[in-house]
C-alpha cells in the first residue's frame, strides 16, 4: 500500500471506527450486546468450523481483544509509539466502570485485559506497518545520518569547506 493512501486509511478508521465502538460499548442493553455477539458467534463457527472448540464466551473474549486492534494500528501507523496502550487500557477501564454505573451491563476485568492485549497488538501491526511503509525507525540522537561521513566531520572536503555531510 503506498503511503498516502495508507495515511487516508488510517484516518479514516481514527474517525470512523470510535463510531462503531462506542455504539458497541456504551449502549446500555447489555442482552442485545450479548446476543449479538452469539449470533456473531454462531456464524463464524459455523464456517470455520471451529464450534466445538470454541466457546461463545471465548469468543466474546476473543472480540475484546480484537475490538482494540483497528483503533490502536491506525494511531501507531500515523504516531508509532508503544504509548499508546496506556491510554487505551485507561479508556478500557473508563468503559468498564460506565458499564457497572449503568447497572444493565457487567462490568469485567477480562474484558479490561482482553482490550489491553489487543491495544499491545494494534499497536505492534500499526509499528510494523509504519516501518515497512512510511520508513525505517529514525536514526538515535546524535548519531551519523549519513553512512559514510567522517566521524569527524568534512575535514577532507575541497578547500576544507563544509559538504552536505556536515
Amino acid at each position: 500500500m503506498r503511503r498516502p493512501v495508507l495515511l487516508v486509511v488510517a484516518a479514516s478508521v481514527l474517525a470512523l471506527y470510535p463510531i462503531g465502538a462506542g455504539a458497541l460499548l456504551l449502549t446500555a442493553d447489555g442482552w442485545a450486546v450479548n446476543r449479538a455477539n452469539v449470533r456473531i458467534w454462531y456464524a463464524v463457527t459455523s464456517v470455520t468450523g471451529g464450534r466445538s472448540v470454541i466457546t461463545p464466551e471465548v469468543f466474546a473474549v476473543l472480540a475484546n481483544v480484537a475490538l482494540f486492534v483497528p483503533l490502536l494500528a491506525a494511531l501507531a501507523v500515523l504516531v508509532p509509539r508503544w504509548w499508546w496502550v496506556l491510554p487505551a487500557s485507561a479508556l478500557s477501564i473508563g468503559v468498564e466502570l460506565y458499564q457497572l454505573g449503568l447497572g444493565t451491563r457487567q462490568a469485567d476485568v477480562l474484558d479490561v485485559l482482553a482490550n489491553t492485549a489487543g491495544a499491545v497488538l494494534g499497536v505492534w501491526l500499526g509499528r510494523a506497518i509504519h516501518r515497512r511503509v512510511i520508513g525505517g525507525a529514525a536514526p538515535a540522537p546524535g548519531g551519523r545520518t549519513t553512512p559514510a561521513a567522517s566521524p569527524r566531520g568534512s575535514a577532507d572536503a575541497p578547500a576544507g569547506a563544509p559538504d552536505d555531510r556536515d
